[in-house]
């Protein structure tokens, strides 16, 4: 069967079209996704493969900031189709040439020409990752490793505190969350968590569960603020060694004031894992095959 002719009219119609791309990259030698003066860039990388695919300097806008270290496996960018006539599988293939190994487009689609890669996100998942036990050196570019045991139905039970309309100042950074900072808009340090939890998770190459152990939190909100999942992790990893109650996270939601929070955990343990648009739906938690073990964690709002 022959392919159909494109015509002019049709290709008009199609180069008012946006590209939807979704990006994964290993963060460890990114300054950040943003594009910034000090450093390499996954933005300034993907403008730059890009507008030479294009012919012409084309920027783009993505659904979320990670910081220096940070990874993403459903980080979304957008911007203006300058080649309407390449198909979704040749358009990866193409721009992906112009890119290191350490970034790649994953998924190519076509929306109309309002779309928004950050402004129609509805919600964004993040995901971080704990190790404990034997140092595993695969391992140190993906998770926080750590020599104590978590204590994860604990973790758990602090993760519930973290639904609902939360004020996320004891756990903001960049001085978003203390007493006296500026006014951050409407919503102020209030974001929309639709689901925290806690869970176990298995070394993909086998390690005997004496040899170590690994926790995953989600988080899924309608917002983020700098640096807040790195902090709820290393809220959750005092919680986990027994150094705080589970009640301990109300409590730093209640007080709203980043002096009293928790550290910061490492950069490399956190994952941009999904941006949703329109009527998606997160993936349900999944289950530990070597525990069986599902937390008691609350997911709402949604």
């Amino acid at each position: 069967m022959c392919e159909p002719v494109e015509t002019s009219a049709h290709l008009s119609f199609l180069s008012t079209m946006v590209l939807k791309l979704t990006i994964a990259y290993d963060g460890t030698n990114f300054v950040g996704s943003q594009r910034q003066k000090n450093g390499r860039s996954v933005q300034e990388d993907l403008e730059i493969a890009i507008s030479n695919l294009f012919g012409k300097t084309t920027k783009i806008d993505l659904a979320g900031r990670t910081d220096a270290g940070v990874h993403a496996i459903g980080q979304v960018a957008s911007m203006v189709d300058a080649r309407p006539e390449m198909s979704n599988a040749r358009m990866i293939e193409a721009i992906n040439a112009h890119l290191a190994e350490d970034l790649a487009v994953v998924r190519c689609e076509r929306e109309s020409d309002s779309f928004h890669a950050r402004y129609d996100a509805v919600w964004r998942e993040y995901r971080y990752r704990i190790w404990w036990g034997v140092r595993q050196p695969l391992l140190h570019r993906q998770v926080w490793q750590r020599w104590t045991a978590l204590d994860l139905e604990a973790m758990a039970e602090g993760a519930a505190h973290l639904t609902g309309e939360v004020d996320l100042a004891s756990f903001a950074g960049n001085g978003m969350g203390v007493k006296d900072a500026p006014a951050l808009g409407r919503r102020g340090t209030v974001r929309n968590i639709m689901h925290c939890s806690v869970h176990p998770i298995d070394a993909w190459w086998g390690v005997a569960p004496a040899e170590g152990h690994g926790a995953e939190i989600r988080i899924i909100a309608d917002g983020f603020l700098p640096q807040v999942v790195r902090t709820v992790a290393g809220a959750l990893a005092d919680v986990g060694r027994q150094k705080r109650s589970p009640e301990w996270i109300g409590e730093l939601i209640a007080a709203a004031d980043r002096t009293q929070g928790p550290q910061t955990a490492p950069p490399q343990g956190l994952v941009l894992w999904r941006v949703g648009y329109g009527t998606d739906v997160p993936e349900p938690d999944p289950v530990s095959e070597r525990t069986g073990y599902r937390n008691g964690s609350v997911s709402g709002n949604r």
